[in-house]
């Protein structure tokens, strides 16, 4: 039914009525000649509507049954066109839109990435711009099933790629791995517990060996705690994996050392800032500034531009170069303090883990262009550590 409408309105038909003579007559000719009419309505306002082609046809059929016949209205394309293509113009110009439209849509204009999460989006674009995959590029050059192999080798962590043009984008959807938790291997191999650092034991708990130890002991660093080798009621000894949790109060002292003189690089105020538009895959200047001389650091930042959730095919960049220079500066003792302080707290949480920190006490001093920042921190930890039993 929507065809049929369509074909009618882009042939363009008219609607009319009938003046006098007979209806029954006037409609029975124009069956005999062969001339489609449809809407046909009776009584006084008698009329039809039929294809604008066809309406010249009807006037033997009026004259056959002693009718006139009245243009009431006149619908469809060529109706509606009728003053523009009077205009040359005009439809040069929808000629050559039409032109341009097609060569476009033969390029791809926009390259869309769907699905990855740790993978970067620049990476991956940067990788299909090796293989010759840009803005603009034909369509007939983009080959998914070698992108999918090449891009599938590249990034070992994708588990799942396609690449489907869709208009003129060009879409990579993939599906990085999970991965698998490691399967834990339970290592049999025998050993004793030593003692990771000195100290005196506060708590101890023997899973698996034989106690050299009891709480309230002082021991050093490299003492045997539970040893590997156990006997059994009958006196028979063998050989075990020691087991155990040894907790020790322990003084540990931790030291860094901070310059005091160095060179920073710093901003001078002055910057200048680039931009451009990609326009079709060209480059277009918004700016007429070139690069500065000198020692500049540049920051770009990348606008994609779309529409209704796509992707046009053009974006701005926009680029900042600012200029910096070395200066020599010289911490005072309390920015040096709080510079080592970080530092021995990165350092703290690395080797002491989860231990209890009973107490801190902290020192400092100038030593030429240096500061030297001691901690000295008094805690209970875990100080078993294992050390293998070698079987010649």
């Amino acid at each position: 039914m929507f065809s049929l409408k369509l074909t009618r309105w882009l042939l363009g038909y008219v609607q009319f009525c009938l003046i006098g003579g007979s209806p029954e007559r006037f409609l029975n000719a124009c069956a005999r000649a062969g001339i489609y009419l449809w809407d046909i309505r009776g009584g006084q306002n008698c009329g039809a509507r039929v294809a604008a082609g066809s309406y010249r046809d009807l006037r033997a059929c009026a004259r056959r049954a002693g009718s006139k016949l009245k243009l009431e209205k006149k619908f469809g394309f060529p109706f509606a066109t009728k003053g523009i293509r009077k205009r040359k113009g005009v439809l040069a110009g929808a000629a050559v839109f039409a032109l341009i439209v097609g060569l476009l849509s033969m390029h791809v204009w926009c390259i869309e990435v769907v699905g990855n999460t740790t993978i970067p989006t620049a990476e991956i674009k940067a990788e299909l711009a090796e293989m010759g995959i840009t803005t603009g590029v034909m369509k007939s050059q983009v080959n998914p099933q070698m992108l999918q192999q090449a891009l599938m080798l590249k990034f070992p962590q994708v588990g799942w790629l396609s690449v489907n043009t869709r208009g003129c984008t060009a879409e990579v959807r993939l599906q990085e791995k999970v991965e698998r938790p490691p399967i834990a291997v339970k290592d049999t191999r025998p050993c004793n517990i030593k003692a990771a650092a000195t100290g005196q034991i506060v708590f101890m708990e023997v899973y698996i060996g034989t106690p050299q130890v009891k709480e309230g002991d002082a021991v050093v660093e490299g003492q045997l705690l539970i040893s590997g080798v156990v006997e059994d009621a009958a006196g028979a000894s063998f050989l075990k994996r020691a087991s155990g949790k040894i907790i020790a109060a322990t003084n540990r002292t931790f030291t860094t050392e901070v310059e005091l003189k160095r060179s920073v690089v710093m901003p001078t105020g002055k910057s200048v800032t680039q931009r451009s538009m990609n326009f079709f895959g060209a480059r277009v200047p918004l700016t007429l500034v070139g690069k500065p001389d000198g020692n500049y650091r540049a920051e770009g930042v990348f606008t994609e531009l779309k529409l209704m959730n796509s992707v046009l095919p053009v974006s701005l960049y926009e680029e900042n170069w600012i200029e910096e220079h070395t200066v020599d500066v010289t911490l005072t003792r309390e920015q040096a303090r709080e510079e080592a302080q970080e530092q021995l707290k990165r350092k703290l949480q690395q080797e002491l883990g989860d231990a209890k920190i009973i107490s801190t006490s902290e020192s400092d001093k100038v030593s030429g262009s240096k500061l030297i920042f001691t901690e000295n921190v008094k805690c209970e930890q875990n100080i078993a550590q294992e050390s293998e039993i070698l079987i010649k």
